[in-house]
């Protein structure tokens, strides 16, 4: 009963620390009492000279092949007693890792664009986004540089 007591402040301690977080990013105040990261965004304007669809990756998130392993080694476990139950385990895990690990890579997969900016300045830019709204060639668009990213809205 007395360990059951002092767990509780020790995982609260635990907790709290875990949901605390610094950052390098330069910071600058708002109000009293707020932090506002800094943030850069560049605005362009140009006429779109190509568009090509394509397969955007998402980021893979391991999840699916954690859970195949996972439910692949329980189902793989059933069959057999002893050495056959532990080798079925083994081999579970091995094919739903791989069959989870395809379907978390197919589930990120989305359409997108390639889409050619030549911009007011003369410079042309490609920019693959995803295919959130469509483009033509002509279209007069913004290229939207903000963070390190790049994105192209109509005007």
């Amino acid at each position: 009963m007395k360990r059951s007591i002092l767990l509780v402040p020790l995982l609260m301690g635990l907790g709290l620390t875990a949901c605390s977080s610094t950052s390098n990013a330069p910071v600058t105040e708002n109000k009293p009492g707020t932090i506002k990261r800094e943030s850069t965004t560049q605005i362009q304007t140009g006429m779109v000279t190509a568009v090509k669809k394509v397969t955007v990756l998402g980021k893979r998130t391991g999840v699916g092949g954690t859970i195949g392993r996972t439910v692949g080694s329980i189902a793989g476990g059933t069959i057999g007693t002893g050495y056959g139950s532990i080798a079925g385990s083994i081999l579970g895990s091995i094919l739903g890792g791989a069959a989870g690990s395809n379907a978390d890579k197919e589930l990120q997969r989305k359409p997108g664009l390639e889409i050619v900016v030549r911009l007011d300045s003369g410079q042309h830019v490609t920019v693959t986004q995803l295919a959130k709204e469509a483009f033509n060639v002509g279209d007069r668009v913004q290229l939207i540089l903000k963070d390190g990213q790049a994105q192209v809205k109509h005007r």
